[in-house]
């Protein structure tokens, strides 16, 4: 999706004067994410209806003064100011739960007490709740926004809290959950926008998801046999999660990888004035990656991220670079 596809999107949704809005709770149950609705009472809605459209004004904003870009999660580079559009083949828990919720929101049977998905206070407990979904537009015209729950939303009973009542102040004797209405993930029609990515590493099938990918490209760097020892990745990768998400960006968008002889790689790496004396090459003729820095660099060198500028006659290193 690009960026004025999402504008476009979110001037739709937000030309409605009122938007309806349903809201969902994941619960986190023993080892399980579980999607229950949440009977919300109508003046409650309409104020959470008001804290959404001022969150979605604001990142429809974003967009269009280019405070923020969207770029595909493979191709993630260390740009800040980013959101995330999902495409990695499989689909981890909380973009399942999004999917869910969007596939059924219109279906009256699927979120019911009967299939015991929808919240009930004598069964779940507030303190369970992960996350909240919730569903905000007109007919085909909505979006889905999924928000991270943490401790300081919820107001527990064990405190006391008061509030003006006439002439006093009167104690509030039920435990309140605070929704604020931003956004972490966005789904704007097929397409799942990622506002926080730090929030989806939590989740260890996205960590399984991303590892699968970066096995495969390791294999793919394993084939153009310029490595001295390929374990030295792989053993990284396992425990390093940004590692391997680079890894999968690097082969995903490589012109190096893919047009490059290794030959043309390694004389490169041994001319060039910085990299020279950052990476070394073995009696193999391949690269020494028993480093992380010399690890850093090698990432760095397939992403093409080492340029020259003919205005200044300098050298750069730029991981974050569009094409023109």
């Amino acid at each position: 999706m690009t960026t004025q596809e999402a504008i476009e999107k979110l001037n739709r949704v937000l030309s409605h004067e009122r938007c309806g809005v349903n809201v969902f709770f994941v619960l986190h149950k023993q080892e399980n994410y579980i999607l229950k609705k949440a009977d919300v009472q109508y003046v409650a809605l309409e104020k959470i209806e008001k804290t959404i459209r001022v969150n979605v004004e604001k990142l429809k904003l974003e967009l269009e003064s280019e405070a923020l870009t969207i770029m595909n999660l493979s191709t993630a580079d260390e740009r800040k100011d980013v959101i995330y559009t999902y495409d990695l083949d499989d689909t981890p828990t909380p973009i399942q739960l999004i999917n869910e919720m969007d596939e059924n929101i219109f279906n009256n049977e699927y979120f019911s007490v009967e299939n015991n998905n929808v919240y009930n206070f004598n069964d779940d407990n507030l303190n369970e709740v992960d996350a909240w979904i919730a569903s905000y537009g007109v007919g085909n015209d909505h979006i889905v926004i999924y928000r991270k729950t943490y401790p300081v939303n919820l107001l527990k009973q064990n405190n006391v809290f008061i509030f003006k009542d006439h002439s006093q102040f009167k104690a509030i004797g039920e435990e309140i959950f605070r929704i604020d209405g931003k956004i972490d993930f966005l789904k704007i029609q097929d397409e799942i926008l990622i506002k926080d990515i730090s929030i989806l590493e939590k989740f260890n099938d996205f960590k399984d998801i991303v590892l699968r990918s970066a096995t495969n490209s390791i294999q793919i760097i394993a084939e153009l046999d310029i490595i001295e020892d390929i374990s030295q990745l792989k053993n990284r990768m396992s425990s390093d999660l940004s590692f391997a998400r680079k890894l999968i960006k690097v082969v995903a968008n490589s012109l190096i990888l893919s047009t490059i002889p290794k030959e043309n790689i390694i004389s490169f790496a041994t001319t060039h004035p910085y990299l020279s004396k950052k990476l070394k090459i073995s009696a193999n003729n391949k690269f020494d990656l028993s480093k992380k820095i010399a690890q850093n660099h090698f990432i760095q060198l397939l992403d093409d991220a080492f340029l020259h500028s003919k205005l200044s006659n300098n050298e750069y290193v730029s991981p974050a670079k569009d094409k023109l």
